[in-house]
């Protein structure tokens, strides 16, 4: 039962963490302009998008990779 506390507590802190990086590199991508903040938002909208897909594959196969 802690192992699973712990994984969950885990993933949501990795899925925060992962959040935050992306603002802080939106934001440093603002300090170029705004074209480049434009881009990083779509990169960072990629990213996103995939890895919601692979956790959506990963829970379809029920945590097997």
């Amino acid at each position: 039962m802690i192992k699973q506390f712990l994984a969950l507590f885990w993933g949501f802190f990795d899925a925060l963490f992962f959040l935050i990086a992306l603002i802080f590199a939106n934001i440093f991508a603002y300090s170029f302009g705004i074209r480049w903040l434009w881009l990083s938002l779509a990169i960072s909208s990629v990213l996103i998008a995939l890895a919601s897909e692979m956790l959506a594959q990963t829970n379809e196969q029920g945590g097997k990779s």
